[in-house]
């Protein structure tokens, strides 16, 4: 473990601990915390370059992602996710989160958009929840472990997005503030993206993208609807032990609570 990565997760704390997205002092807080972000290597969480080699997907039981719980608490959550060469990990939300993500091994492509309006319905047979989300595509983003650079997600910006890994296995480690696993948060969903004519887009509000971004007709981003479906058979991981650094049970020194890092089964 590098004292970069004791850094990384002290600045996360007081990022998401002591402030918070409506205190003053969280942007320059988020923005100190991804400068930290984007260096960090894969040695420096400490985990193995065995755990992103090719052979290691080529067992024959083995699932296409690896999931690796490095640290949770009620306030934000660090994780690991290692992706077999050209998987897809399928379109999916962040409800009200801030999040980081940073290759660290191999290169991955995102694929996120941003909410422009949605509406809910109950199917009458069984309750469900249909969500239709009306979105604009960001531009696609290929990140590697060599590029010093980190995706970057917000409650209204790149909250929806699929991350495949391109050019070989690859490892992404990130920072979600809440985590999916407190009771106050939104459950998450799983999308489908269906292209939307222009003259269809009547959900989008008037004066979409505030005063300082293009209007809903200066703004040429394609736009989709992205429909919920139910979790994809073929998205499943296979869960590491993490050993959990000493730094993370300090939370007087910008640790965290004991016994607070998991690594166990979880959809997403």
């Amino acid at each position: 473990m590098s004292t970069l990565y004791a850094r990384v997760f002290r600045q996360a704390w007081a990022t998401f601990e002591q402030t918070g997205a409506a205190d003053a002092k969280f942007g320059s807080n988020l923005h100190a915390l991804r400068r930290l972000v984007d260096q960090l290597t894969l040695a420096d969480i400490g985990l193995e370059p065995s755990l992103v080699a090719t052979e290691t997907f080529q067992q024959p039981t083995k699932a296409p992602c690896t999931y690796v719980g490095v640290f949770e608490n009620d306030r934000f959550a660090m994780s690991v996710f290692v992706l077999r060469e050209n998987y897809t990990m399928p379109l999916h939300d962040h409800p009200q989160m801030h999040g980081l993500l940073r290759v660290v091994s191999g290169a991955v492509q995102i694929c996120s958009y941003s909410e422009i309006a949605r509406r809910d319905t109950v199917e009458p047979r069984d309750g469900t929840l249909r969500r239709h989300v009306l979105v604009v595509a960001e531009p696609e983003k290929i990140i590697s472990s060599a590029a010093g650079d980190c995706a970057v997600l917000t409650p209204t910006e790149r909250n929806f997005h699929e991350i495949t890994a391109i050019g070989g296995p690859a490892a992404f480690f990130d920072i979600l503030s809440p985590p999916y696993n407190t009771a106050s948060q939104p459950q998450y969903y799983f999308y489908r993206k269906v292209p939307v004519p222009r003259h269809l887009a009547e959900m989008e509000p008037l004066g979409f993208g505030g005063p300082n971004k293009p209007s809903a007709l200066e703004d040429e981003r394609p736009r989709y609807v992205l429909e919920t479906i139910p979790n994809p058979e073929h998205y499943y991981c296979d869960t590491v032990h993490y050993a959990t650094p000493e730094f993370m049970y300090q939370p007087e020194e910008g640790g965290g609570r004991g016994g607070g890092s998991t690594a166990v089964d979880r959809d997403f």
